[in-house]
C-alpha cells in the first residue's frame, strides 16, 4: 500500500474516531427511555428499502446503502441527480453534453457518446435506465432514493460495477388528497407542480401528477453581442405521470404507470485554456476561460422527450412465496446543438449537432421465497433487455468540411440469477448468490466527409459488426447480529460491464467488457436507544479492462475512441453517522477516503505536444501506472446540522445547514493540470416551515452559498488542441410553497 494512501486512510480513520468518540460517549450517557413511539423525533427514523429486491430495514442490509426518504428529499431540495452528490459517500456526479456522469467508489464511465453503457445501474420503479439523461424524470413525484455502493452483479447484473441507484416514486394514497407547489428562484426560475391521489373504489387507486419548470435565464453569460443567445444553460420542462393500482384480490396487485417529460433549453461548453495550436488560438479569439462566461456564434439547444410505461404485477402465491413481474417500455429523443470551439468566430465553421433516438424494452421476473420457518430467504429471477439506439452527429471543421457520423446499435441481453440468505442461528446468516448474463450487440456505422469544395469522401462506408459476451457474477458473505442493534457483515462479489462499440468514430471501434471483483466488510449500529446511528465500511476491488475514453486526431478531426485499460486497484473506507443530539438538533456526517489508481495502462497522451496521437510516426505510449482514475477523489465529507422547533405553537420550523468537502478530481488519466479540479468545498442552507394544521409548507434555500466554481467535467479537444469541459452551477436560491388539500 503506498505511503500516501496509508496516510490518507489513517487520517480518515483518526478523523472518524474523533467524530465517533463523542457520539459513543453520548450514547453511553443518554437517558434511558428517551426514544418512544410518542416522541419519534428523539430517534432516527427507520427506512424500508428494496435494495435486495425484498422489503427490509436499511440497517438489516449487508451492504452500504444510503436511503433518503421523502422528508429528507423535500427539505434538502433534491430535484436533480446532481443534488445527490454529498449526500452519499463516494458518489460523484458530473455533466457533459447534457449527460449525467455517475461515479461510485471511483468506478465510472468515460465521456458519454450515446451508445455506451453506464457503470452505475439506475432504475426508476424497478425499470432499468440505459440513457443517463433520462434519470432526471425520476424527480417527478419522488418518494425515496436508494444508493447501493460497490459491485451489484448478482442482483442487478450488467453495468452495475460501481453500484446501483433506485428511484422509487409515490403510489396512490389510501384516502383522497392533493397538493400544489409553486417555486421561484434566481436566474428567472419559476415553476408549478401538483398531484391528486386517492381511491377510485375499494380495489382501485390512482395518482395523477404534473409539473412545469422554467429557468428562463441560464447561468452562463454569452459575452459577444451578436450571438443568437445571450445566456446558456436555460431550460423549460413539462411533464406528467399517471399511476393506477388495481388489487382485485388479497393476493394479487397490478400497478400500471406512465411518465412523460419534454424539455427545451441549451447546454454550455467552456474553453478552460487557450489552444496549444497558435493558428487555431488566433482564429478563436476572443475567448474567455472564466467560469459561467463564454463566447458563441451558434444557437445552442438541448431538447429532449422521454416516455416510460411500467407494469408491475405481484402475486402472493402462498404466505411464503411471491412472484413479481416488472415490464417496462421506454422511448427517448434528444436534439443537441453546441458550439464546439466556444468562440464568437468560426474556426469550426458551424455547430456540432447530435440527434439521439432510442427504444428500450425490459422484462424482469422475481420469485421470492421464505422457507424453513423463515430461516432461508431466497430469490430466483430472470431479466431480459432489448435496446435500439440511433445516433447521428454532424460537425464542421475549418480544414476539412462537414463530418457526418451515424451509429445504429442493437443490444440484447438476458440473465438468470438467484440469491439466498440462510440463518444458521438467530444471530448468524450466510449469503450466496450467482448470476449468468448473456449480451449481444450489433452495430451499423458510417462516416461521410463533405469537403468544403462539395466533394464527398466515404471514410467509413456503411459497416456492420457484432459482438457477444457471457459472464458469471457471484456473491457470498455473512451477517452476524452482535446485539439486537449492532450487525457486522462481510461480502465478496463480482461485477460485469458489457463491451460494445464506440460511436462518432472513423473506423469501427469495438471494446471488451470490464470486470471487477472484491470485498466489503462493515458494521451497522444503532446506539443510545435509537438516537445514534454509526455505519462503517471498508472495501477493496481489483478492476480490470476498464473502458477508457480518449481522443485522437484523424483527418483534422477529433474522434473519441474507447480502449480497455489493463487494470486498476481501488480500496477505501466510508462512514455514515447520524445523531439526535437533542430533541431539536440532529447531526449527520457522510465521508470517505479511498485510493483509486491505475495498476497498469499504456496509452498516448494527447496533451504532450501537437499531434501527439495523430499518426503512427508521432504516437508515443506512456504508462500511467500510479495515476488516479477519472472522477475519483481521494476523500469527501458532507456534514449536515438540522434544527427543528415549534414556533409559538404555530407550527414546525426546520433549519438545515450543510457543507461538502471534496478532494482533488482528475478528468483524464494523465493528471493534466488544466482539466484537474483541485480540492473544493461548498455550503448549502435550507429552511422549512409547516403549521400545525399541515395545510401548507413554505421552504427557502440557498445552494453553493460561496458561489464556488468547480469543474464538472473536462477533456482535451484534439481538433482544437484545447482543454474544454463544463463548470458547476453558481449560487442558486429560491423559495417554494406547497398547499395541501
Amino acid at each position: 500500500m503506498p505511503n500516501l494512501t496509508k496516510t490518507i486512510l489513517l487520517a480518515a480513520a483518526s478523523s472518524l474516531s474523533l467524530a465517533i468518540g463523542p457520539v459513543v460517549a453520548f450514547a453511553q450517557t443518554a437517558p434511558a427511555g428517551v426514544a418512544t413511539d410518542d416522541n419519534r423525533d428523539s430517534r432516527i427514523q427507520d427506512i424500508v428499502v428494496t435494495a435486495q429486491k425484498r422489503s427490509e430495514n436499511v440497517q438489516d442490509v449487508p451492504a452500504t446503502v444510503i436511503a433518503l426518504n421523502e422528508e429528507a428529499l423535500d427539505l434538502r431540495q433534491i430535484d436533480s441527480a446532481a443534488d445527490l452528490q454529498g449526500q452519499v459517500p463516494s458518489l460523484v456526479i458530473g455533466s457533459i453534453f447534457g449527460t449525467n456522469l455517475v461515479t461510485l467508489r471511483g468506478i465510472s464511465s468515460g465521456l458519454s457518446s450515446g451508445t455506451d453503457d453506464p457503470s452505475v445501474a439506475t432504475h426508476i420503479d424497478g425499470a432499468y435506465q440505459p440513457r443517463s439523461r433520462s434519470i432526471d424524470i425520476a424527480m417527478l413525484d419522488l418518494e425515496r432514493v436508494e444508493v447501493l455502493a460497490g459491485p451489484q452483479g448478482t442482483l442487478y447484473g450488467r453495468n452495475a460495477t460501481g453500484g446501483a441507484i433506485n428511484y422509487v416514486l409515490r403510489g396512490p394514497s389510501e384516502k383522497f388528497e392533493g397538493e400544489v407547489s409553486g417555486r421561484v428562484g434566481n436566474y428567472g426560475r419559476y415553476g408549478l407542480s401538483g398531484s391528486v391521489s386517492g381511491p377510485l373504489s375499494d380495489k382501485v387507486g390512482i395518482r395523477v401528477s404534473g409539473l412545469y419548470d422554467n429557468q428562463s435565464k441560464g447561468y452562463t453569460r454569452v459575452l459577444n453581442a451578436d450571438s443568437p443567445r445571450d445566456r446558456l444553460d436555460d431550460y423549460r420542462a413539462v411533464g406528467g405521470r399517471v399511476v393506477v393500482d388495481v388489487k382485485p384480490t388479497d393476493t394479487f396487485k397490478l400497478s400500471v404507470e406512465a411518465i412523460g417529460l419534454k424539455s427545451w433549453g441549451s447546454t454550455s461548453y467552456y474553453a478552460f485554456a487557450p489552444s496549444l495550436n497558435a493558428a487555431i488560438n488566433a482564429a478563436s479569439q476572443p475567448q474567455t476561460y472564466r467560469p459561467w462566461e463564454t463566447y458563441t456564434d451558434e444557437d445552442a439547444k438541448l431538447n429532449s422527450k422521454y416516455f416510460q410505461a411500467v407494469a408491475t404485477a405481484t402475486w402472493d402465491l402462498t404466505d411464503d412465496l411471491s412472484l413479481k413481474s416488472i415490464t417496462s417500455y421506454q422511448k427517448y429523443r434528444q436534439y443537441m446543438v453546441i458550439d464546439s470551439d466556444a468562440s464568437a468566430t468560426a474556426p469550426f465553421r458551424g455547430p456540432t449537432t447530435q440527434r439521439t433516438r432510442s427504444r428500450t424494452l425490459t422484462q424482469e421476473f422475481n420469485l421470492n421465497a421464505n422457507l424453513f420457518d423463515d430461516r432461508l430467504k431466497s430469490i430466483l429471477g430472470f431479466f431480459y433487455f432489448n435496446d435500439n439506439v440511433d445516433l447521428s452527429t454532424d460537425l464542421t471543421i475549418f480544414a476539412s468540411g462537414r463530418n457526418d457520423f451515424h451509429t445504429f446499435q442493437k443490444a440484447r441481453s438476458y440473465a438468470v440469477f438467484t440469491d439466498h440468505t440462510f440463518s444458521i442461528t438467530d444471530n448468524i446468516r450466510l449469503i450466496a448468490g450467482l448470476r449468468y448474463n448473456h449480451d449481444e450487440k450489433a452495430v451499423n456505422q458510417s462516416f461521410f466527409l463533405t469537403r468544403n469544395n462539395g466533394t464527398v469522401a466515404n471514410i467509413l462506408p456503411e459497416t456492420n459488426a457484432k459482438v457477444s459476451f457471457n459472464s458469471w457474477t457471484p456473491r457470498v458473505g455473512f451477517q452476524i447480529d452482535v446485539t439486537s442493534d449492532i450487525m457486522v457483515y462481510g461480502t465478496y462479489s463480482k461485477g460485469f460491464k458489457s463491451g460494445g462499440f464506440a460511436s462518432n468514430v472513423t473506423a469501427v471501434n469495438s471494446y471488451d467488457p470490464e470486470t471487477i471483483q472484491g470485498g466489503e466488510i462493515g458494521i451497522k449500529s444503532d446506539l443510545a436507544d435509537g438516537r445514534i446511528r454509526v455505519n462503517l465500511a471498508g472495501y477493496y476491488y481489483d478492476y480490470k479492462n476498464l473502458q477508457v475514453t480518449s481522443a485522437a486526431l484523424v483527418n483534422n478531426l477529433s474522434v473519441f475512441s474507447v480502449r480497455n485499460a489493463a487494470s486498476s486497484r481501488i480500496y477505501g473506507v466510508e462512514a455514515q453517522i447520524q445523531a439526535v443530539l437533542t430533541d431539536n438538533l440532529k447531526l449527520d456526517i457522510a465521508g470517505m477516503a479511498q485510493s483509486a489508481k491505475y495498476k497498469d495502462f499504456s496509452t498516448c497522451n494527447n496533451t504532450a505536444f501537437l499531434g501527439a496521437c495523430g499518426s503512427p510516426a508521432t504516437t508515443t505510449f506512456v504508462n500511467v501506472k500510479g495515476n488516479w482514475l477519472n472522477r475519483a477523489p481521494n476523500y469527501s465529507v458532507n456534514v449536515g446540522l438540522e434544527y427543528s422547533a415549534d414556533i409559538a405553537s404555530a407550527g414546525k420550523l426546520t433549519v438545515r445547514g450543510e457543507t461538502f468537502f471534496s478532494g482533488r478530481v482528475f478528468y483524464d488519466q494523465f493528471a493534466t493540470p488544466l482539466i484537474t479540479q483541485k480540492p473544493y468545498d461548498i455550503q448549502n442552507l435550507f429552511v422549512s416551515f409547516t403549521p400545525n394544521s399541515d395545510r401548507f409548507t413554505l421552504k427557502a434555500f440557498v445552494k453553493n452559498i460561496g458561489n464556488t466554481a468547480y469543474h464538472l467535467s473536462g477533456f482535451f479537444q484534439t481538433s482544437a488542441f484545447q482543454q474544454v469541459g463544463n463548470w458547476s452551477p453558481p449560487r442558486t436560491y429560491g423559495a417554494d410553497l406547497t398547499v395541501r388539500f
